[in-house]
């Protein structure tokens, strides 16, 4: 029987998706705030069902200090923006312990 896979967000991750989501409407990039939170739900949603499902890859040796044997998914929700969540595995139990996207300048160690 297979074990059901654990979905866990380290404090400051969680701290981050409830910022970011104020960060969003504050700056208009959605109209209106329950939009914004429509977006930060699908990022969840998508990290929740495809982690673990997906394979991950290494994540680049910068990103060290967020853990070690990180490994990371992306989920691209346009042609604009790439998410990258950053992550540990304990056996059935993942944990996600940074997230960033492509519009910041950390990106450029994930070689795009």
């Amino acid at each position: 029987m297979e074990m059901a896979r654990i979905v866990r967000y380290a404090a400051d991750v969680e701290e981050f998706l409830d910022e970011f989501m104020l960060i969003l409407f504050e700056k208009g990039y959605f109209g209106f705030p329950d939009s914004a939170k429509e977006y930060k739900d699908k990022l969840t949603f998508y990290i929740e069902k495809y982690i673990g499902i997906v394979n991950g890859k290494d994540a680049p040796d910068y990103f060290s200090r967020y853990g070690k044997k990180l490994q990371y998914i992306t989920y691209q929700p346009n042609n604009n923006t790439t998410w990258y969540i950053l992550f540990q595995q304990f056996e059935n139990i993942f944990l996600v312990r940074y997230i960033t996207n492509n519009h910041v300048p950390a990106a450029k160690y994930f070689n795009i």
